[in-house]
């Protein structure tokens, strides 16, 4: 009798640890896969900014060109320009603007690989008894232009009479050459294009 008691107790405890048993060890499987789901789909094994719930892992930063440490935004030229006096058709359709120069006589140009420039000849807009000669800068390499006049009152519209020509240190040329010029009333001078001042006389 005292056994058919026991038997029911026993199988009860049994069947009860069976129970909590499959819970634990479901727990465990089930954990353990999603673990494994979790690094297959990075590819990668456990750790930080990996598996479920963790936080993102650190990003790094886009490359990005410093340009602060570029150099100049232009080039060199392959060509350059040797020195020579040009017509009033080539200086008219030159980069001085009539606002500037108007009516232009002829012109000067040359250039080395790094700079250009060009002298134009002519008057004072609406102002032809004063003479006027404007002086245009371009640096390739750094991409800026600049223009200069030099006035001379009561010589007429200039002309552009000698000027350095050729390809003789066409870099010296444009930081200090002179150009001679004479105006329609017989005045002479000389452009000093290292301070771009003009001596008359």
């Amino acid at each position: 009798m005292a056994a058919v008691v026991l038997l029911p107790g026993l199988v009860a405890i049994l069947l009860a640890g069976c129970g909590s048993g499959s819970r634990s060890s479901t727990a465990t499987t089930t954990g353990a896969s999603t673990t494994h789901a979790g690094n297959a789909s990075r590819g990668k094994g456990t750790g930080p900014g990996r598996g479920p719930g963790a936080p993102p892992a650190t990003r790094t930063s886009h490359p990005r060109k410093h340009t602060h440490n570029q150099g100049p935004p232009g080039s060199q030229m392959h060509r350059t320009y040797a020195g020579r006096i040009i017509s009033h058709a080539l200086a008219e359709g030159g980069a001085v603007q009539p606002a500037e120069l108007s009516p232009v006589t002829n012109g000067w140009r040359i250039s080395d690989h790094r700079t250009f420039t060009a002298v134009y000849a002519g008057a004072v807009p609406d102002h032809r008894s004063t003479g006027r000669l404007v002086i245009f800068r371009q640096n390739f390499v750094r991409v800026s232009q600049t223009s200069d006049h030099v006035n001379v009152p009561g010589s007429g519209p200039l002309r552009i009479t000698g000027a350095p020509q050729g390809n003789a240190d066409q870099t010296a040329a444009q930081r200090s050459g002179t150009l001679e010029f004479k105006g329609a009333n017989g005045t002479t001078g000389t452009l000093h294009l290292s301070n771009d001042t003009v001596t008359v006389g």
